[in-house]
């Protein structure tokens, strides 16, 4: 994002014609090169590939190529001391890396300092290291070079530019390249999880400043045996990757012990709190990661290659070291206590502390045996002992969870005064039809709006739908079943777009226990003039998110005891301007000491997902069950400021569509009709959901004329300080 200018640029791809492609001995063949040539990127990123490595001498020989965003030829001596750095390690015959390069401290593997760079041609570059590989005695951990094996050259590129709106961020790239110093060919890689597959999360992930983006650099320096000095934890990738999507579920962190790393700039960085956005109807796996395919799938590096040959080895043979990087409180040698970690921002040394463990219930167990009870897998387990079975989601495993298809195939006196009359289909996968009888728990909403978004005035108090279980319908013969509304359509709704919706949930009994799953529910939009059904989609509620965007971190949208199931369009039935969380609100003191909170859905989700970087906390709304979900120290692992990352394509910035209306935040008299709500202007509603401090509050009230929000004015959409520039991302 490198001004406008660079946003109109066609997405380039780095041509590059002039580097030899070597791995390992002989020359680097960069006498009578060409210059090297790049196109510009959309992305407003520098430009970088590995080209060869000769190692036929004792310091290796890397011939890289460097461009900027615009495709011209960016000499490495021209940036900053350490803006391009390389490391190198070694793929050993246990599966793991291991680095040559050391550091001032014991086990903990770096860049090369200290060695030269030269010029082949304008884009195309050299650099000669440093550390002499080998030599063991240079070599961290004195690793001996051995030329069959896999080498990694990795690199990290960074450099610090300002937008045209005055932003500094940085652009960094890490380009690597997998070699065998004897020129054979590579065939032993380790690629078992993709930075594609972590970016369907983290939209940019870069750590240690910004700069380390790729898993291809971040596996050649955390591996087994690598440790925080002062915490004593490992940092080893498959551990803390682990750990820390485990968070606040790991076994240790509900025995009181932290989680936590020191890392940049020591930093102390605590996990503790980390919830992992995985949803289930199993509510012994939600928040957790057991999707191990999340992570764990094919994808591609960040310039597109593809990545992932080894995403399969999860399921192979169990070892302890795997294991334990969840189950971190499990002893496979008996023992009923073990000690651990407990860091504490500003420890200097470990802080080893004794817990009680949960021996394996398998009994005593090495690597040896474990395959014995820990079968090879197969892809059809579920809730098996094999690594695959163990990892069973209800949701996934056919043999138990059969599937909820909802159709709703009419809708009847759908008008003014009449009860609405809805005939509806709720199948399992294979077709067959499912009873609306208990244990099934299925239900119709009925709402309606006549401006932008649904209003519900008339219906139920606080903004909320009227409700029909289906439990008493008649059944039609031929699978479908017929129910009418036990409330009538008030008679003074002769106008708008009304919505019938289907939702709901069976329990499903597992070998670990019943739990409740829902299917996704549907929606039949009618015009309420004449109850005539409104297929035009136009006509229907506005769509300014993607269920799809929302299951990129969640898998499965599912909420209210799974009775609302990866469907927006039902959401916002409820989740609406006038809608508050007054009603479940029961009792009191309540934790936030408010008497009620807005449920609209823009207000709320924004909210939830700026979690702990709120100013006013805490955040809390009561639902389902009518208990309190506190959500203030949500840490929402993208950057807010891409609001691509929920919304659709032009669906957010100012100005906002006519007719927006107004939050409220408190209701009045009449508990079904938002005619006397305290309300938040629509503008204020959506920005203060974010930037809820004092002062914004204060800046906004300065803005309001004659009773209208004039943000537009300095706000809106193409301006500097408009939200599609305000919310670039420095990175």
């Amino acid at each position: 994002m490198y001004g406008n200018s660079v946003r109109k640029l066609l997405l380039g791809v780095c041509l590059l014609t002039a580097a030899t492609m070597l791995y390992g001995c002989g020359s680097s063949k960069k006498e009578g090169a060409g210059a090297g040539t790049a196109q510009a990127t959309a992305t407003g990123n520098i430009q970088s590939s590995v080209q060869s490595v000769n190692t036929s001498g004792p310091l290796p020989v890397v011939t890289f190529t460097l461009f900027d965003e615009n495709g011209n030829p960016l000499d490495p001596t021209s940036l900053p001391t350490n803006s391009v750095r390389f490391t190198m390690a070694q793929l050993g015959a246990d599966g793991y890396y291991k680095n040559y390069i050391p550091t001032t401290t014991a086990t903990q593997p770096g860049y090369d300092s200290g060695g030269t760079f030269a010029t082949v041609s304008p884009g195309i570059y050299t650099y000669t290291f440093k550390t002499d590989i080998k030599d063991p005695t240079k070599t961290l951990g004195n690793l001996a070079f051995d030329s069959t094996l896999t080498h990694t050259v990795a690199a990290q590129i960074t450099r610090t530019v300002t937008s045209v709106s005055g932003t500094s961020f940085q652009q960094a790239t890490n380009p690597y390249l997998n070699f065998r110093p004897d020129g054979g060919a590579v065939t032993a890689t380790r690629e078992v999880v993709s930075i594609s597959a972590c970016n369907e999360c983290h939209g940019s992930l870069g750590l240690h400043g910004g700069g380390r983006r790729d898993i291809a650099l971040c596996i050649v320096c955390h591996y087994p045996g690598v440790i925080d000095p002062q915490t004593g934890n490992s940092v080893d990738m498959k551990v803390l990757i682990h750990k820390i999507h485990m968070g606040e579920k790991l076994p240790s962190v509900a025995k009181g012990v932290g989680y936590a790393i020191i890392g940049f700039g020591n930093s102390f960085n605590s996990y503790s709190t980390v919830g992992y956005p995985f949803i289930s109807g199993d509510s012994r796996i939600t928040g957790t990661p057991i999707e191990c395919t999340k992570c764990h799938k094919q994808g591609t590096d960040l310039v597109g290659r593809t990545f992932g040959k080894d995403v399969d080895k999860w399921k192979g043979a169990p070892k302890i070291a795997n294991c334990t990087t969840c189950h971190d409180t499990t002893t496979f040698d008996g023992s009923a206590t073990l000690t651990v970690n407990n860091p504490r921002s500003g420890d200097t040394a470990p802080n080893p502390v004794t817990i009680t463990s949960a021996p394996h219930s398998g009994g005593n167990a090495t690597d040896a045996v474990c395959a014995g009870c820990h079968i090879d897998s197969t892809p059809t387990d579920q809730y098996t002992l094999s690594v695959v079975g163990a990892h069973t989601i209800l949701e996934k495993a056919p043999s138990y969870y059969t599937g909820i298809n909802f159709q709703i195939i009419n809708v009847a006196n759908a008008t003014a005064g009449n009860a609405p009359t809805v005939t509806f289909k709720i199948t399992k996968d294979d077709g067959t039809a499912i009873s609306p009888a208990a244990p099934s728990s299925f239900s119709l909403k009925f709402g309606y709006f006549t401006q932008l978004d649904y209003l519900n005035n008339g219906l139920a108090n606080y903004g909320q739908p009227l409700s029909q279980a289906t439990t008493a319908a008649t059944a039609n013969g031929d699978g479908s079943y017929t129910i009418a509304f036990a409330t009538p359509i008030p008679v003074a709704l002769t106008a708008g777009v009304g919505v019938i919706g289907l939702e709901g949930r069976i329990p499903y009994t597992t070998p670990k226990g019943t739990y409740n799953v829902g299917g996704t529910a549907v929606q039949w939009y009618f015009n309420l003039a004449n109850g005539a059904r409104i297929t035009d989609q136009s006509l229907q509620r506005r769509k300014v998110v993607s269920v799809e965007k929302c299951n990129a971190c969640h898998s499965r949208l599912s909420l209210h005891g799974a009775n609302r199931v990866n469907s927006i369009e039902e959401c916002v039935i409820c989740h609406n301007p006038n809608a508050t969380d007054k009603g479940r609100r029961v009792g009191g003191p309540f934790l936030d000491g408010l008497a009620e909170r807005t449920i609209n859905l823009k207000d709320m989700i924004h909210s939830i997902h700026t979690g702990e970087e709120l100013s006013v906390k805490p955040y809390v709304v009561y639902g389902f069950g009518n208990t309190p979900n506190v959500f203030s120290h949500v840490r929402y692992p993208n950057d807010r400021r891409i609001c691509t990352a929920c919304h659709l394509d032009g669906t957010f910035g100012l100005p906002l569509p006519a007719n927006a209306l107004g939050t409220t935040t408190a209701t009045g008299a009449i508990a079904n009709d938002n005619s006397d709500d305290t309300k938040l202007r629509p503008i204020t509603a959506t920005c203060t959901s974010c930037h809820d401090g004092a002062g914004t509050a204060t800046h906004i009230a300065d803005k309001v004329v004659g009773g209208a929000e004039t943000c537009v004015q300095c706000h809106r959409t193409g301006l500097l300080v408009g939200p599609d520039f305000a919310h670039t991302p420095v990175r």
